[in-house]
C-alpha cells in the first residue's frame, strides 16, 4: 500500500505541466483498502457543470480465516454518492458529497449505510483520470452497525478511463 501511495504522488508531481479537458461520464476500476479490501467497477457521471454521480459496483475481499493473508469473496457491494466537483489548476480536481452504500455481508446478510465521500483526482491530456478518495460509512441497518466495524473507513485509490462524450 505504502508503494502504491508513494507511486501516485510521484506520478501526480511530474505531471503539473499537463492541461485538463472537458469531460461529461468516466468508467473504471477502482480498488480500495480499510476494513476490507474492495474492487469495484466505477462510473461517473456529470450532471451539470458542479455536480457529479458516481456509482461504484463491486466485490468485498476478507482475510478473516484461519490462514491469514488469504482474501475470500466476502459479498458484493453498491456504493453511490452525489459530489460537488471544483476544477483547480494544472488538471487536479476535488469533490465531496454525501453517499450511500448497500452490501450482503457474507452473502446473507443485508447492510446499508450512509456517510461522504471526498477525494482528489487529476485529468491526463489522454483519455485517462486517476483518483485518490476517502468514503467514510456509518451502518444503520445490518449485522456491522456503526463507524468502525468491518465496514467503517475504506480508503480507496483509483483508477478510472475517460471518455469525453
Amino acid at each position: 500500500m505504502k508503494k502504491l501511495l508513494i507511486s501516485l504522488v510521484a506520478l501526480l508531481s511530474l505531471s503539473f505541466a499537463a492541461q485538463a479537458q472537458d469531460y461529461d461520464y468516466t468508467f473504471g476500476v477502482r480498488a480500495g483498502y480499510g476494513a476490507a479490501f474492495t474492487l469495484e467497477a466505477s462510473g461517473q457521471a456529470f450532471v451539470n457543470d458542479v455536480n457529479r454521480i458516481e456509482v461504484d459496483l463491486g466485490m468485498r475481499f476478507n482475510r478473516d480465516t484461519p490462514v491469514k493473508d488469504i482474501y475470500y469473496p466476502y459479498g458484493p457491494i453498491l456504493s453511490t454518492s452525489w459530489q460537488w466537483h471544483w476544477f483547480l489548476a494544472g488538471g487536479f480536481g476535488v469533490y465531496g458529497g454525501p453517499a450511500l452504500q448497500f452490501s450482503l455481508p457474507a452473502w446473507h446478510h443485508f447492510s446499508m449505510g450512509a456517510g461522504a465521500h471526498v477525494g482528489l483526482d487529476y485529468q491526463f491530456d489522454a483519455p485517462f483520470q486517476i483518483g485518490v478518495d476517502f468514503r467514510p460509512i456509518y451502518n444503520f441497518c445490518g449485522p456491522f452497525q456503526g463507524m468502525f466495524p468491518r465496514q467503517g473507513f475504506d480508503l480507496n485509490v483509483g483508477i478510472c478511463l475517460r471518455y469525453a462524450l
